[in-house]
Order: structure tokens, then sequence, then C-alpha cells
């Protein structure tokens, strides 16, 4: 029998039929060209895979239906394992080798394929525990292929990558674990719980989500040391602090120190003597005072969520708070593994365009690199995922990583970095090259140890942007690597527009944003940085160039609500590098926005000029406009116009949902009517008296108010010629309303110079002002010499300074202090001084010659004039330690350094090269002048050149002591010699 087709079904069917496929089309068929096309980021809007994954799932089933058949016969995979496997074998089917080009002059491309497509795994809601981790290999990833479409030049056809996917199925949050749940919770006596556990060790405890803390005292913050220890076994401790508890045997001491930590056991607690030693020798904690926590005993579990593992009687202890009640109801869970997902190539063969994309990564015990890692990876992504509780670096980019994403993903309560992307300082082989990788967009918070937000070092061209991170126990974010001095693996790194706050919580001496070694081409812009946690032993402040930085360009970042210094330099120079517009603000209303793009959105009203008196040519004029910020966070340049032109301009910082009164100071040339408008204001009309000018002067200033009678005061003034042709002006010094100097100065069309005087001006109070402007008040103080052989001179040495020797004969006046020292330098501050108890009060100078340092001494041993509220107390003893400036010279740099917030610590320091190969003997001179200081240096006791010159310092004592100081920095015991000390402090 014969059948016909009804074409009409025909058409029918194959319209459903392409109907149904066309999602699947859409999501895993197209690939993405890697040239001449829009880059679009992945999103997923169908429900339509290659393979799925569930905990209902079947390891035996096909793995292509998203969940059971009604016969339970097949449906989704229940091992994200299985559809790794399954991924592989659909590969061999849908990739198809390339063919061989048509004209011969085509080299081709080192891809083998010339057609495929994207497969996606969709995994389903429910927590996957891993017994290992998931490891991929070049096998399991995407690939690109070489097409047959050309390009027109010599057929060099177009490349189209095509991704392996592995996502949350749409609308659901499916949670790859490390731990396992522990259960059999019984209830013991003081709200404790407990359970038997079988694993050898557990470091970690997580209850519904939550890390739980280890048994530890103080319960939360540290304990601090009573004073410096003396020596690298014991410290003494604070009454009440510790106990020679129960059981100590597993006992862990967490010590924070100058620049790391000390992880140790306690041996023995003496309670009567309050002294605790620890079972090795740890010499870090005789540098500073240290601060400390310990932990692991079960005798402190004592508090809500406070646990502990008895090796011995193999149990948990466990205080559950309200919210968990009854543990048996819980999600209690220990992390097994410390690796997740390990995407790991070779160089030869590297994983390429392999995708994981809105899954959730958690507990993982701690060891390893990342909980997800890369090495010898291609254009792979780490898309819109959350990892959370997870005791190593999140995710880690190594070796051979080349054009990798991460966006949009959640890091949160992490015992490590946020994420690293590392290559090694001398890559063997081009392959190894880390470069490329963009880190963006993504949201890092509570680094819960002594680790970074996102790292990047010995790679190139990465790109950290748009970034939230907050609350991270170092620095926010690091780029480079010190080591690169003069050859480097770092270079055009990009950081811009991240937001970093709270970082520094357990580290001093580091910053918000850190900068390190030789790294040409690489920009730090327009990053907002805030809330940087003050330093006890130093100063972590919003920009670190760190060791060797050079190459380095940090343009147009916002600080605000700095505890300590914007900016600050270690073992380099600001001349090998850019820092320019970076401004710090008052705190917003209204705080930043977590992910900044940096589009702002301004509007402008209440434009208003303000002068005193009449408004005439030459007087100052400020003009100012409310501007509102509507838009995000981010930097704006903008104009003030006089009769419609730009006459000024400003780049300004300006917070999202905010408004700030911004400012512009001008001085009028020509008498008449003139408009006014700042931005988008609407122009308003001046009326401007007086005669024409040619000359502009603006900015008079002196370097001190106040200075000993004999010193030279110099006045300095900027001139602007405003007119488009040459002016020879007369410029005059007024000295209380006299004429004291005058100068021609010939200026070149539009023409801008310093113009300065310097002059000899009697004991007395002097209005001092040049060309007319308004004058400046200096004080000139009379001075008395002090009979040091009068004052009986004291010593002092600090404990790690010792031993200290002083020898010195104040009739010759001659002087050697021998110490050592760890760095007289922040709260090392070590130091061995010949002073004079309370000799200084009020205004004072002091010189003193330094004749020579013994040989072999360390570069960096400070010697020279050091003033302090009380010499005999360093850092260790905070309150006392206040008042501080110490002048220093070493072999072969000058410098000082200073208690710059009031907090007994020595947070400011700068030096610079003499710039002669043999400086010694040089002269030292010290003035006070109000509540602060300015320091000379000379190499004839005549000729004078400024070293340091510092603001007010807080918390300066009405009566003072002064003295010489020297110490080491290398524990070298070493000697400087001092001669011609001299004393002169200000007539009443």
């Amino acid at each position: 029998m014969k059948t016909s087709l009804n074409p009409f079904f025909t058409l029918k069917s194959l319209l459903l039929i392409l109907i149904l496929f066309i999602p699947v089309f859409q999501v895993i068929a197209q690939g993405r060209f890697v040239r001449g096309a829009e880059k679009t980021e992945f999103s997923l809007t169908s429900s339509a895979a290659d393979f799925y994954v569930s905990p209902v799932g079947n390891d035996s089933w096909s793995g292509k239906l998203a969940e059971p058949n009604p016969e339970k016969t097949d449906g989704p995979f229940a091992t994200i394992e299985r559809a790794r496997k399954a991924v592989g074998k659909l590969k061999k089917e849908v990739y198809k080798l390339k063919k061989k080009a048509v004209d011969k002059r085509f080299i081709g491309t080192p891809h083998q394929y010339g057609s495929g497509r994207d497969i996606i795994v969709l995994i389903r809601q429910g927590v996957y525990s891993l017994e290992k981790r998931l490891s991929f290999s070049s096998e399991d990833g995407g690939e690109r292929l070489e097409t047959d479409l050309p390009t027109g030049a010599f057929e060099y056809h177009e490349l189209k990558d095509c991704y392996v996917t592995y996502a949350a199925y749409p609308g659901e949050s499916p949670v790859i674990s490390g731990g396992e749940k522990i259960t059999g919770w019984k209830k013991a006596k003081d709200g404790i719980w407990s359970a038997g556990f079988d694993g050898a060790e557990i470091n970690d405890l997580y209850a519904n989500g939550k890390r739980l803390t280890l048994a530890r005292t103080p319960n939360t913050g540290y304990f601090f040391t009573d004073g410096q220890p003396s020596d690298s076994i014991s410290f003494k401790f604070k009454k009440g602090d510790l106990k020679p508890w129960k059981d100590m045997e597993s006992n862990r001491i967490n010590m924070t120190v100058r620049w790391g930590a000390i992880h140790s056991s306690i041996a023995r607690v003496d309670e009567k003597s309050r002294t605790a030693w620890l079972i090795t020798a740890s010499p870090e904690m005789m540098i500073v005072p240290p601060k400390y926590f310990v932990e692991n005993v079960e005798a402190l579990v004592d508090t809500a969520n406070e646990w502990y593992f008895n090796a011995k009687s193999r149990t948990i202890s466990f205080i559950p708070d309200a919210e968990i009640g009854d543990p048996n109801r819980a999600s209690i869970v220990f992390p097994k593994i410390d690796n997740l997902i390990s995407v790991s190539g070779t160089r030869e063969n590297p994983v390429r365009n392999l995708r994981f994309y809105n899954l959730k990564f958690e507990n993982t015990k701690s060891g390893g690199t990342g909980t997800v890692s890369f090495q010898f990876a291609k254009n792979c992504e780490f898309l819109k995922n959350r990892i959370e509780n997870v005791s190593q670096a999140a995710i880690h980019l190594g070796k051979g990583c080349f054009h990798n994403l991460i966006a949009k993903n959640v890091i949160n309560e992490v015992k490590g970095s946020g994420i690293i992307v590392a290559g090694i300082p001398k890559p063997e082989n081009w392959n190894d090259i880390v470069s490329d990788n963009v880190i963006s967009f993504n949201k890092i918070t509570n680094i819960n140890i002594s680790a970074t937000g996102i790292s990047t070092y010995n790679a190139l061209r990465t790109t950290v942007s748009h970034n939230y991170i907050s609350n991270v126990g170092s620095y926010g974010i690091t780029l480079g690597s010190w080591p690169n001095i003069e050859e480097t693996s770092d270079g055009n790194h990009v950081a811009e527009f991240n937001h970093v706050s709270f970082t520094n919580m357990k580290r001093d001496d580091e910053g918000g944003i850190a900068v390190y070694g030789l790294s040409p081409g690489s920009v730090v812009r327009n990053n907002v940085i805030h809330d940087v946690h003050p330093a006890s032993t130093n100063e972590n402040v919003a920009l670190f160039f760190q060791n060797m930085s050079s190459g380095w360009t940090v343009t147009d970042n916002t600080y605000y609500n700095l505890k300590q210094g914007q900016m600050k330099l270690c073992a380099c120079y600001l001349v090998d590098n850019v820092y320019e517009n970076n401004q710090l603000i008052e705190s917003p209303a209204t705080p930043a926005e977590e992910i900044i793009d940096g589009r702002v959105d301004l509007s402008f009203r209440d434009l208003d000029i303000k002068t005193a008196g009449q408004l005439v040519t030459g007087t100052e004029v400020l003009i100012s406009a409310l501007v509102a910020n509507t838009g995000s966070t981010g930097m704006e340049e903008l104009f003030l116009y006089v009769d419609g032109k730009v006459v000024s301009s400003q780049k300004l910082p300006f917070i999202s949902k905010n408004e700030r009164r911004i400012e512009f100071k001008y001085k009028f040339f020509d008498p008449g009517k003139h408009t006014v408008a700042i931005g988008k204001t609407p122009e308003k009309e001046v009326s401007v008296a007086g005669e024409p000018l040619f000359v502009i002067y603006r900015d008079l200033k002196t370097p001190v108010k106040e200075l000993p009678q004999g010193d030279s005061l110099y006045v300095k003034i900027e001139a602007q010629n405003v007119r488009s042709e040459k002016s020879t002006q007369k410029v005059e010094l007024m000295v209380d309303g006299k004429v004291s100097a005058v100068r021609d100065i010939h200026f070149a069309a539009n023409e801008t110079k310093l113009i300065e005087f310097s002059l000899l001006a009697g004991a007395g109070s002097h209005q001092v002002t040049i060309a007319g402007q308004p004058p400046l008040t200096v004080h000139v103080y009379p001075v008395k010499t002090i009979d040091i052989q009068n004052i009986p001179f004291q010593t002092y040495c600090t404990t790690t300074a010792k031993p200290c020797t002083f020898n010195f004969n104040v009739t010759r006046n001659h002087y050697e202090i021998t110490a050592a020292g760890t760095d007289f330098l922040h709260a090392e501050d070590s130091y061995g001084t010949i002073y004079l108890k309370g000799a200084i009060e009020g205004n004072f100078v002091a010189w003193v010659k330094v004749i020579g340092f013994s040989e072999g001494i360390s570069e960096w041993f400070r010697a020279g004039i050091f003033v302090r509220n009380d010499l005999s107390k360093n850092s260790s003893s905070k309150s006392n330690a206040l008042g501080s400036f110490l002048l220093f010279s070493t072999t072969k740099r000058c410098g000082a350094q200073w208690d710059e917030f009031g907090d007994g610590c020595m947070h400011n320091t700068r030096s610079k090269n003499y710039g002669v190969d043999q400086p010694l003997p040089v002269w030292l001179k010290l003035v006070r002048h109000g509540n602060s200081f300015t320091g000379y240096y000379s190499f004839d006791d005549k000729n004078w050149f400024i070293s340091r010159e510092s603001g007010d310092i807080p918390g300066l004592a009405k009566k003072m002591d002064i003295g010489l100081a020297g110490g080491a920095n290398d524990q070298k015991v070493s000697t400087v010699i001092f001669e011609d000390f001299k004393l002169e402090v200000e007539k009443e």
C-alpha cells in the first residue's frame, strides 16, 4: 500500500520542530567571535542544556533530562564529576577538525577544530558535598575554532570561542561544598553540646553557613603583653589574662608583631610571676610589644558559638547561640578538603573556554592555593558565583593563566585572600607568563586573617576594576612584586573604580592599596579608599608606594575618613612614579555605593560670590556653588567661567547621592561689569572697581610663623602676568608697613613666577607682605644660651637597644653612644640616649656636630637630636612617649621622624641622600616654632639646608626632654660620636 505525504502536515511538523529547537539553538549553539563582534556578557535565560545534575539524579542515567522521568528510568546525573565525563564524550561528537585552507599562503592557526558549539551543564538546587576536588583538564573546556569564514586578508579565517559552561539552573542556588554534616549532638551542662567525631583533626566548624569560633581568650580582640618582652621565649602578661588551664597540650597562641604573626603554643604559665613561656623561641616578639590571643583549650569554651575538639575523647564541644538552639536541627558542618575546583592544563594543552556561572562554593579546610584554582587556563570565566566560609584564597590564578575573566562574584568570610593573580618572577617559558586577566565587579568582604582582598604580582596587564572590598585583615588591593627592580614580569596593570574600605584591620605599616616594584605603564586611578584602620606600631595609609616602586601612575583617587596619612613611600622615590590629583575629602553624608561605575550626573545651584570689602581689581574673590551628584561616585572636571570663557578648572570627586559646595578663588584684573558661572549655573553679573592690572599676586606664604632671632625669614609669593605682552614690575617687601626691599621683576607674556625675599628681623611680632597683599604675622623670639655644663645629663637605653654604653665629657662637649636595636623608627623605638631632663620649655634651637660612626655600621643606624616629653619612656608606654621629634643623620642620609598623630609612635619619617660621597662630619640644627619643628643640616656650620619640616605635633608637654640619641636596625652593637652640643631657648 502506497501512502502519500500531506505537504501541509510536513511543513507544520517542520515548523514545530524548528520552534522547539530555537531555545536550545539560542543558548548552546552560537559561540563567540574573537574579533569583529561586540563583546557581550554571558547570561542564562533558558533552562535548555546538554546535561543536568541534581541531588535526585543518577549517574547511570543519560543526564539529558532536568528531572527524573515518571518511570524513574532516566533523568539528570547525580554528580558534577559524571557530567564532566559526559561533556568530554560530547565534545568528541560535536567538534570537527578544520578544513584545509584554499589559499596556500594562509599558514593557519594552532587551533585544530573548525566547527563546534557551546556545551552547557545545568546544576539543580541542592548541596553537593565533595569527597575530593573537581579537576578539569584541557579535555574538559571549550575550544577556539578556526572557522572557514574569511576576513579578506589571505583568507585568514575568523576565530570563534565556544564554551563549556557549568551553571546554576535558572532560579535555583546549588551549593558545592567541601564539608560534611556532623550529627548526633547531645546536651551537656552549661549549655554545651557534644558530638563524636572520627576524623584525625578539625580546624574549622560551620553552623547554618556561619563560621564558628574555636574556643579562645579573649573572646574577641586581643590581650597585650605587659611591656616589651626581654627575651625570645617568654613574656609578661597582665593580671587575669592567662591561667595554667587544664589540658593545655593542644593550645595555640597567635601573636601579632611588627610585620607579621607568631603562631606557637604556650609551654607553661606562672600566674604568680605573670609569665608565660612559649614552646619555641620567637625573636620577633622582642621588636614591639605583641598583641595576642590563645585558642584551642577546652576550658575556654565559655560563650555562644565557641567550639573545641578533644582529640583524646574524639568529641566536639559546642555552645550554640539562641538562633541555632538544638544543633541536631541545624546544619553543623566540618570541612574535609582544601580545594573545590581545580582547572589545570599544561603548557602545551591549556584549559580553554571553561565557564562557571551562578554557583555557590563553601566549606573548605586550610591548605592549598585556592578554593577555586586555575593554572594554564585561557579565556576561562568565573561569573556571578558566591564563595563563602573557606580557608584559603577564594580564587587563585597561577602560572600560564591568560585572558581569564573573574567578574560579579561575591566572596565573603575567607581565611585567606579574596583573589590572587600570581605568576613567577622569571618564567622559563613563554606559556608560563600570566597576563591579560580581568578582575571586575566582585564584592569581597570579611577577610578574617592578615590577607588581602585582591593581589596581582609577577603578571602583565591585569585589570582590577569596579570591585568592592571591605573589612579585610591586610591590604585591600596589592599590585606588583618588589623584588622586580631592574627586570620585571610585572607591567601595564590597571586598577580603577574600585571601592576599598575598612582595610588593614589586623596589620600595621600597610595601606588601602599598595603598589610594588618595577611595573612600567601601570595605572591606579579613580578608586575610592576610606576608613583605613589606623596602625598602632606604624602608619596605615590610603595609598602605599611599597619597596622599589617604579613606573606607577597614581591619579584621581578619592580618600575620606582616614585616621592617619594619605600616602607614603618605602624604599622608593616619588620621582620614579606619578602621584597627582589624589584628594582627601570630608566624609560624605551618604556613604559611597558598593560597586562604582564612575559615571557622575551633576546638577548645580546656589552660585555665590564673596569678597572682603569692595570688589576691586587684584582682590581675592571666593566664587562657589552647590553641586549634587545623582549618578555614580566619580571625578569630574568643573570649570569657572568669567565673561563666558574658562579661567580656571578643578577635577573634583563627587560621591553618589551627596551634595557639596565647590569653591574657586579668583582675582579680576580689569574693572567694569563681568559675568561669572560655575559649570551649568546661571551666570551672575558683578561690577569691579579699580585700575587695570598687568600682574596678579597670590599665595603669600612663609615656611614658619615663629623663628629665633638671628635666623633668616623667607617670604614668597606667586605672581602671574595676565597680559599677552612683556612686563616689568617693581615688587616691594613690606615689614610693619614700611618698605624693606624692592626688586624689579621681568615677566614674559602670560608668565607665572615665584618671587622670594629674605630678611633678618628683630625680636617681636611683625606684619610682613609682598606687593600689598594682606600681611602675614610672624613672631621672632629672642634666645638665651643654656649652659649645659650646669645641668646633669641622664642616660636611658630601651629594652630592644641593649646593650648600651654611654661615654661623654660635658667639659669637652664630646659624646659617644653605643647601642644595638631593632629599629629607631615607628613603634620599634630602639635607642640609647644622653639627655637633659625637662630642659626645654617653649621654643628653642639646638645644634650638634656628628663626627662619625663605627666601622661596618648599618646604613640605617639613625643618630641625632631627639626631643620627647619623656625620653626615658619609649613607645611601649604610649602615653609617656608623646611629643617626639628626631632629627637624624645616618652615614649617607639625613632626615627626621615625628609623632604625627599624637599616639606615641613616630609614624611620619622621611629622609634623603646627602648627595656627597663623604658627608661627615655634618652639623644638625633643630628649631622649634610653636608646636612644629624644622630640621637643618650643614657641611660647614655656616650654610644650612632644610632637612625636614613638621606640621603641628599633638601632645607636646610644657616642659620637654632633649638629648642626643642613636639606634640600630640590625641588632648589631654600633657607635655614633657627637661634638659641640649647644642649646638656646626663648627668653621670657
